[in-house]
C-alpha cells in the first residue's frame, strides 16, 4: 500500500511539474514580451532580449548586424532605456527552473519498467534534467546585463548567462536524444519519439551556429516544452489504458 502511494505521488508530482513548467515559462514569457517597450519578434529578439534590464532606446533590436557581425547596441552608441518586462521573464526561467526538478523527479516511478539499460537512461534523464534545471534558473538570474534582484554587473553577469544557455541546449539536445528512445522502450504513442527526435535539429543547429538565428532559438525552447506536453499526456493516457486492462 504504501509502495502505491509512493508511485501515486511520483506521478502526480511528474504531472504537476511538466504543467507548472509549461504556465510559469509561457505565462512570464507573454508577460515579459508585453511589458518589453520596442517592437520584438522571433524573428528579431533572442529570448534573452526579453530579459535585459536595459534596451535600445530607438526600438530597433538589442542585437544587429554590421558589416556581417552581430553587434550589441551598446557597442554602436545608442542609448538605453528600461525595460520592465525584463523582471518577468528572468522570474519566469527561474520558477519554471525549479518546476522541472519536479517533473523530472518523477522519472523515478519508471527506473524498473526495463531492463538495466532503461533503468540507467532513466537516470541519466533526470540527472540532466536537474542540470538543465539549474542552468534555466541561472538563465533568469543572471539576464544578459544584470543579476537579477542583487546588482546590476554586466561583466560577471553576461559571461554566466551566455555559458549557461549554451551548455542548456546542449543537454536538451541529449534529453531529446534520450527521451525517443525512453518512450519507445515504454511502449507509448510512436509519434512522441519521432517528435523527440525530430526538433533536436534545433538545438543541433542553436549549438553549432552559436545561437546566431533568433527564431531557431524560439523554435528550440517552444518545442521542448510541447514534449513536456506531450509526455505528460502519453503517460496519463499510458497509465490509464493499463488500469482499464
Amino acid at each position: 500500500m504504501n509502495e502505491y502511494k509512493k508511485i501515486l505521488n511520483l506521478k502526480n508530482l511528474m504531472y504537476l511539474g511538466g504543467i507548472l513548467t509549461i504556465v510559469f515559462y509561457i505565462v512570464f514569457l507573454i508577460l515579459g514580451w508585453g511589458f518589453f517597450p520596442n517592437p520584438a519578434s522571433p524573428l528579431d529578439h533572442w529570448l534573452s532580449d526579453l530579459g535585459r534590464y536595459e534596451v535600445p532606446a530607438d526600438g530597433d533590436p538589442v542585437w544587429r548586424i554590421v558589416e556581417g557581425e552581430f553587434k550589441l547596441y551598446t557597442e554602436l552608441f545608442i542609448p538605453s532605456i528600461s525595460n520592465p518586462g525584463a523582471i518577468w521573464y528572468n522570474l519566469g526561467c527561474i520558477l519554471a527552473g525549479i518546476s522541472i526538478f519536479l517533473f523530472f523527479t518523477g522519472f523515478l516511478q519508471y527506473k524498473e519498467k526495463g531492463d538495466k539499460i532503461f533503468t540507467i537512461i532513466t537516470y541519466i534523464i533526470m540527472l540532466l534534467g536537474f542540470i538543465g534545471g539549474v542552468l534555466l534558473i541561472l538563465i533568469g538570474v543572471f539576464s544578459e546585463d544584470g543579476i537579477f534582484l542583487i546588482l546590476i554587473d554586466a561583466e560577471l553577469s553576461y559571461p554566466v548567462h551566455h555559458y549557461a544557455t549554451m551548455i542548456f541546449f546542449i543537454i536538451l539536445l541529449i534529453i531529446k536524444v534520450l527521451a525517443g528512445y525512453w518512450a519507445w522502450q515504454l511502449n507509448l504513442n510512436r509519434l512522441i519519439s519521432i517528435y523527440s527526435w525530430i526538433i533536436i535539429i534545433f538545438d543541433i543547429l542553436v549549438v553549432f551556429t552559436g545561437n546566431s538565428s533568433a527564431i531557431i532559438e524560439w523554435t528550440s525552447i517552444l518545442t521542448s516544452l510541447g514534449l513536456v506536453v506531450i509526455l505528460d499526456v502519453g503517460l496519463y493516457f499510458s497509465e490509464l489504458k493499463n488500469r482499464i486492462s
